[in-house]
């Protein structure tokens, strides 16, 4: 990118550097490999997939494996069970003004309620230069679903985790892009 400067008739041309030039990553090749034991294997193709559409969007070009890309896109999934959530329940107002006074409304679980598991997911990529394996960027995104709903299917996760992470690629972001 090139930033044209004209001033009292004189002409530069200065060199702006863009952001990802800024952070090392130019856009290029690339190709995903999942990383580590932490991926479970039925639902890695989604996030393959999502995170392969997210850098696609970046501007980078996708090459099958194997390939001699300029860039290795490394995936990592881990999933965290962290608990349990009722679903079912109808939800009242906890609390009512009415013209007879104020009230507490408190819903307790029903006999028809099922219990969920509440399912932690973090997806870390990592970009490597393939000719030395050199990390030029790394991110993270988390969120927690209610296991067993459309929001907490692999595919819907992951687009939400990868579209999160890739919203501002290659911006370095202190801790993982949290995801309601």
């Amino acid at each position: 990118m090139f930033l044209l400067l004209i001033s009292a008739g004189a002409t530069a041309a200065l060199a702006v550097p863009s952001a990802s030039e800024a952070n090392g990553v130019t856009p290029g090749t690339f190709t995903i490999e999942p990383a580590g034991a932490a991926t479970p294997a039925q639902s890695e193709p989604a996030f393959v997939d999502a995170v392969q559409a997210a850098i696609m969007r970046a501007g980078f070009t996708p090459l099958p494996k194997p390939s001699h890309s300029r860039y290795i896109a490394t995936v990592v999934v881990t999933h965290t069970m962290r608990g349990a959530v009722t679903s079912g329940t109808k939800s009242r107002p906890a609390f009512g003004v009415s013209n007879w006074g104020t009230g507490l409304a408190v819903g307790l679980p029903k006999k028809d309620d099922q219990l969920h598991g509440l399912i932690v997911t973090e997806l870390k990529v990592t970009f490597l230069v393939r000719s030395d394996n050199h990390p030029v960027w790394s991110g993270s995104a988390v969120t927690a679903q209610v296991d067993g709903t459309r929001a907490g299917t692999p595919e819907a996760v992951a687009g939400k985790l990868a579209d999160a992470l890739f919203a501002q690629f290659p911006r370095q972001f202190p801790a993982p892009v949290s995801v309601p």
